[in-house]
């Protein structure tokens, strides 16, 4: 079997791209917080200049910029990353246009209320849903972009279930037997543990794809 070579983990603000790309890192595969790369995921204007945020975006400012990867830039990224599997957690307004480029789209659920919560528990590294209209901007466009990527045939899983039930249902869908041993490996390496006490593969071939959410 051949590997793929890229993967996306979507969902809105607080949804836990971050922390599914460490967990990912963590058991010896190659992952991205997409946000975290200023080339690949930047705001940009209608023309699609790169424009700098402002310290506190309001309704206006946000209606007139987006949040977009550079097409280049993420081509860049997944062939760097050959022959291994590339998971890109984070999401843009252009998704969609690039949805080409990954075999699979995971998009992580959650609710108005969980979304909330966890933009108030991250205020030591993002201040998103606490200046500006971001908070109202971002309760708005949840229930929209859960919906548009639904329908896009994006794969939902459930995101307030543990971290590691998470990472289980993605790498069931997504690791062949060659790249799961292959991060087996490297996990026990670094002295890891895969969730639950499973090897990757042991994941693989447990059926684990039913602990995706109603609508996976």
């Amino acid at each position: 079997m051949t590997p793929v070579s890229a993967v996306q983990i979507t969902g809105c603000s607080g949804a836990g791209k971050t922390t599914i790309a460490e967990e990912l890192a963590r058991q010896g595969l190659t992952s991205i917080d997409a946000d975290e790369d200023p080339l690949l995921a930047r705001s940009v204007d209608a023309a699609g200049n790169m424009v700098e945020e402002p310290a506190a975006p309001d309704f206006d400012w946000l209606s007139r910029h987006s949040w977009a990867w550079d097409p280049v830039r993420l081509d860049e990224l997944i062939m760097g990353a050959l022959p291994a599997t590339l998971y890109v957690c984070g999401g843009a307004d252009n998704e969609l246009e690039l949805a080409g480029r990954f075999s699979h789209v995971f998009l992580l659920e959650i609710d108005e209320p969980t979304m909330l919560a966890r933009l108030d528990e991250r205020r030591e590294y993002h201040d998103w849903g606490r200046i500006g209209d971001t908070r109202e901007y971002l309760r708005r466009k949840l229930p929209e972009l859960q919906n548009r990527l639904r329908a896009s045939g994006a794969i939902c899983i459930d995101a307030r279930q543990p971290v590691d039930q998470i990472v289980a249902a993605i790498l069931c869908r997504t690791l062949t037997p060659r790249t799961a041993r292959g991060a087996d490996t490297a996990e026990r390496r670094h002295g890891g543990t895969a969730a639950h006490g499973l090897s990757a593969v042991q994941h693989q071939e447990s059926g684990c794809c039913r602990q995706a959410s109603p609508g996976g």
